[in-house]
């Protein structure tokens, strides 16, 4: 039976805010703790996340710059091609000013105001000017000759139903301009001929003019005909209403009806102040009840209610209780529980406790029975209440009819008065209609082509590539879903970053698998040494012995990250096991240059012990502990109780355990082991594994409450690193200390290896 190792540091959620791996660890709030730099801002306070900054999208522009150069050069050729083709046009222009007159019918045509009244009058002429009917009228004007100069510029153009007609060439090609601050209103006309464009211009402002002149003196006269036809009928609903009212007059007897005065409004105030007493007596009661319910639900002790611990009985009867309590209490300081004091004693206390439950419920009850008298008054009061406004409504009901008739015979008599009145004014302004604007600047024949706008184009060209090139650039960002920065990792999968492992060239798995140990790069060296520092700074990780390594899926660097993990905390003197746990394909034996033979799998089995099986002194201070060979049935064997006595006795000869286990999200082995470890690191490899398979990967592992530590993103090309993670690498100060260590990282690797060889001895001693 598979049981948790007792000396696994697990802690709750809410001491992890203490450690620094942020606030809310199992809620995914990494804040505080690991907060580093790198691809968006660090997170600096607890709960705090991840945010991308300026900088962050021009690393993004920088990944994938060639595609916005591309792009930019694509759209800048096709904006100089553009200009080069096009056809030079011609633009004229006509200008007019739209007139608005007063509102008195009298005036003649000289007394016109041209002060503008309001902005949306202005913009319904420009509505009016814009509209098909223009349009219409304008292409009728064109006529034999004139027409065939205006379309030869376009028979070449085609559209889904056929060739443009007028009316679309008319509206692909015109431009109504409003002036600010003034009623003047320009319309431009651009025609690769510079004298049908004049004149297009032209006739737009004739045929606005025309417009509006018709359209007033129609609509003049047909208001005309509507107002005969309105005050007509309006005069047939003022008599038929008038005879409804005299009508309802003889069958009422409402010749000399007197408005009443609020006759039942103090009675109506008497009531409703009664029921407002009655709802607020049952509010109190049904509180008192809903408490009583919800702590029988919550099986707490209904004495604690005030209401309930207040009534005489349950108070004397409580007090009864305390102090056989007491007396029990002190009887037992004196006497064994077999006693016959003791006996008696509690016999007592025993009734007088049943005797208390008996009173709190009858307590119980009687706050029910409030309750139900409450409600039956509260209901009793809103029926008086109601039956009395349907009396006082049916006793008003028929000053109201009679008011009503009233007013709507008064209505109805002024309306008609009004249409009497309307239908004089407007026949009087038909004969004043004038025209609402008139033409300021009529159009003339452009000397210079308006297009092709060379400048604007090439700008246009530029800052099109520049913004379509930058558009593709974050469209194909978005829709990268792999883990390359700090901001993926902190935000999106939910771990906080460790530290970044560079890549290692040109070098076979086994030097890449002891890269600290010979100090194969400077850079990987030190940042294993970062990953080090890190997990000591935080009292978990730092007080941590067995430290599970995985990943999402293969080929992530998942065993180099273990092995030089285990190596760096050898260098620093600490007894090392690294566990190769990975029986599918076992990786960490061969990396090291250790036969396969025996491991993890003999013992399990039975077949040897575990100190013949350890590879001891492959380094100083580095044991190893391979699989021997490949299971048919790992899953079970690292859920079996061998493998866990394994893990307690390790426990007690080392300072750190490393386990090299397989990729949590290609097996469940590394699940199956997380209850026996004390913390896990997460490896993900740069640019490789997608942002959603991992946080899925993560949240299964955190459901076993194991702590996470951290990821560590392996395999990062130090051109890379620079430009992701400038706060991990800043090449001038790097380089600098890096170089200032060149000379003497031979002595330093032998002094580390004595020191770790006499640390050694005496601990064995």
């Amino acid at each position: 039976m598979k049981q948790p190792p007792p000396s696994s540091p697990q802690q709750p959620a809410s001491e992890d805010k203490a450690g620094g791996y942020g606030g809310d660890y199992y809620g995914y709030g990494y804040g505080g703790g690991y907060g580093y730099g790198g691809y968006g801002e660090p997170a600096g306070a607890p709960g705090q996340r991840y945010t991308r900054s300026l900088r962050d999208y021009f690393l993004i522009l920088r990944e994938r710059i060639w595609y916005l150069i591309v792009t930019f050069f694509i759209v800048f050729t096709g904006a100089i091609l553009y200009t080069m083709n096009s056809t030079p046009i011609y633009e004229s222009g006509a200008s007019i000013q739209v007139l608005r007159r007063d509102l008195n019918p009298l005036r003649t045509t000289e007394e016109i105001n041209t002060t503008i009244a309001g902005q949306e009058d202005f913009n319904t002429q420009l509505q009016v000017f814009e509209s098909n009917q223009i349009v219409n009228a304008v292409a009728d004007r064109l006529k034999d000759e004139e027409l065939k100069e205006f379309r030869a510029p376009y028979e070449d153009v085609k559209t889904f139903v056929g060739p443009l007609t007028p009316q679309q060439i008319l509206i692909r090609n015109r431009v109504i301009i409003p002036r600010r601050q003034s009623l003047v209103i320009q319309v431009m006309y651009a025609h690769p001929d510079p004298r049908i464009a004049a004149n297009v211009a032209n006739y737009f402002a004739e045929e606005y003019i025309n417009y509006n002149l018709r359209l007033q003196t129609s609509d003049a006269m047909k208001a005309v005909e509507d107002l005969k036809v309105r005050q007509d009928q309006q005069r047939k609903i003022v008599e038929e209403l008038e005879s409804r009212l005299q009508e309802y007059r003889r069958k009422h007897n409402a010749v000399s009806l007197d408005p009443k005065t609020d006759i039942d409004a103090q009675e109506l105030l008497n009531l409703d102040m009664i029921r407002t007493t009655k709802k607020r007596a049952l509010d109190e009661a049904e509180s008192r009840w809903s408490l009583i319910q919800d702590y029988k639900q919550q099986g707490r002790d209904l004495a604690e209610l005030p209401f309930i611990s207040d009534q005489p009985v349950v108070r004397d009867q409580m007090t009864q209780v305390s102090t056989l309590e007491m007396n029990l209490a002190s009887l037992g300081k004196r006497y064994k529980s077999k006693h016959p004091s003791m006996l008696e004693t509690t016999e007592i206390y025993n009734e007088a406790k049943r005797i208390l439950n008996t009173n709190i419920g009858i307590a119980v009850q009687k706050v029910y029975s409030d309750y139900l008298v409450a409600k039956e008054d509260y209901e009793s009061a809103q029926r008086h209440l109601a039956d009395k406004r349907r009396e006082s409504m049916d006793l008003s009901q028929v000053r109201i009819e009679f008011d009503s008739f009233t007013r709507e015979v008064e209505v109805a008599r002024g309306l008609h008065q009004t249409l009497v009145l309307g239908l004089t004014s407007h026949l009087a302004k038909i004969n004043l209609i004038g025209p609402s604007a008139r033409i300021i600047d009529r159009a003339g024949e452009a000397i210079e082509p308006s297009r092709p706008r060379v400048a604007l184009n090439l700008v246009v060209g530029a800052l099109g590539g520049l913004v379509l090139g930058a558009g593709l650039v974050f469209l194909m960002a978005f829709f990268d879903d792999r883990v390359k920065s700090a901001f993926d990792i902190e935000s999106e999968v939910g771990l906080p970053l460790l530290g970044i492992v560079p890549r290692i060239r040109s070098q076979n798995s086994s030097e890449k698998a002891l890269a600290v140990a010979g100090n194969l790069d400077r850079q990987v060296t030190e940042s294993f040494r970062s990953i080090y520092s890190a997990l000591k700074i935080n009292e978990i990780s730092r007080n941590s012995k067995v430290v599970l390594l995985t990943s999402t899926l293969p080929s992530e660097g998942k065993s180099f990250v273990s092995t030089n993990m285990a190596l760096t905390s050898a260098l620093h003197g600490e007894r090392v096991l690294l566990i190769d746990a990975d029986l599918r394909v076992p990786n960490v034996a061969k990396s090291v240059g250790l036969e396969n033979e025996k491991g993890l799998l003999t013992v399990v089995e039975g077949k040897d012990t575990l100190d013949n099986v350890i590879v001891k002194g492959v380094y100083p201070n580095l044991d190893v502990l391979p699989t021997g060979g490949r299971a048919k049935n790992p899953t079970q064997l690292l859920n079996s109780s061998e493998f866990f006595a394994i893990l307690e006795k390790v426990r007690e000869q080392y300072d750190k355990i490393y386990i090299d286990s397989p990729p949590v999200g290609a097996v469940s082995d590394a699940i199956t082991m997380l209850p026996l470890v004390d913390g896990i690191i997460y490896v993900i490899k740069f640019n490789t594994v997608k942002r959603k398979t991992a946080k899925l990967n993560v949240r299964r592992m955190m459901d076993a409450n194991i702590p996470i530590f951290g990821a560590v993103l392996n395999q990062i090309s130090v051109a890379s690193a620079h430009y992701y993670y400038n706060n991990y690498y800043d090449k001038s100060y790097h380089n600098y200390y890096l170089d200032s260590e060149d000379d003497s990282d031979e002595a330093s690797a032998e002094e580390n290896t004595e020191n770790s060889e006499n640390q050694t001895e005496e601990k064995q001693s």
